[in-house]
């Protein structure tokens, strides 16, 4: 299969996808990657104060991704499956950097900051049941905006467009798609309050 057949197909992380990947299929792979490295970066940042530091955690993670893909099924929740080796990557690091009283020295992270951090991460669900929760709160909230509101946020956080294009594109102002994006912020913030960590990327432009 194809990027381009590959990008076509996806609504979302479906089965066909997950299959290609653990066929060892490097199209399926690319994709997944390209979808979900901004996502576990923002939320590996939000431990970890170190840009490089994090980005070489996220790489890891989709390391771990393609070696175990043999042991994945058809039906895995891929999204969980990676904020889950994401999470324990952090507690690691986290961990050794207490052992090693080196608590970010130079990153603004300190002690009770590292503690603070260190148990956030141990209690937080990563399961499949949170992100199908995730999903189910994000698809309401976008049924309960406005069509303009709703097409604006989709092209900036789901197709990464610029606010510049998305105007191009509505043929409105760039002022008028930052309004609504802004609209569609505050409710999301409300409506996904109790996951916050794991949505980080919905509020990064």
């Amino acid at each position: 299969m194809s990027e381009e057949q590959v990008e076509k197909d996806m609504s979302g992380f479906n089965n066909e996808i997950v299959k290609q990947f653990i066929k060892g299929d490097e199209a399926s792979f690319k994709v997944i990657f390209n979808f979900f490295y901004p996502r576990l970066y923002y939320f590996v940042r939000e431990y970890i104060p170190n840009d490089d530091l994090a980005e070489n955690m996220v790489q890891d993670t989709f390391l771990t991704l393609w070696n175990k893909r043999n042991d994945l099924k058809e039906d895995t929740n891929i999204n969980a499956w990676l904020y889950t080796v994401a999470r324990n990557n952090c507690l690691k690091k986290l961990r050794d950097e207490k052992s090693q009283k080196n608590v970010f020295a130079h990153n603004h992270l300190n002690e009770l900051e590292l503690e603070m951090n260190m148990e956030a991460l141990s209690v937080l669900d990563t399961s499949d049941l949170t992100f199908t929760e995730i999903e189910r709160i994000i698809e309401n909230t976008l049924a309960g905006l406005t069509p303009q509101c709703r097409i604006i946020f989709e092209l900036s956080r789901f197709e990464n467009k610029k606010n510049k294009e998305i105007a191009e594109q509505l043929e409105i102002s760039v002022k008028a798609v930052e309004g609504q994006i802004t609209k569609a912020l505050k409710v999301f913030k409300t409506t996904l309050k109790d996951y916050l960590p794991l949505v980080s990327y919905l509020f990064i432009g």
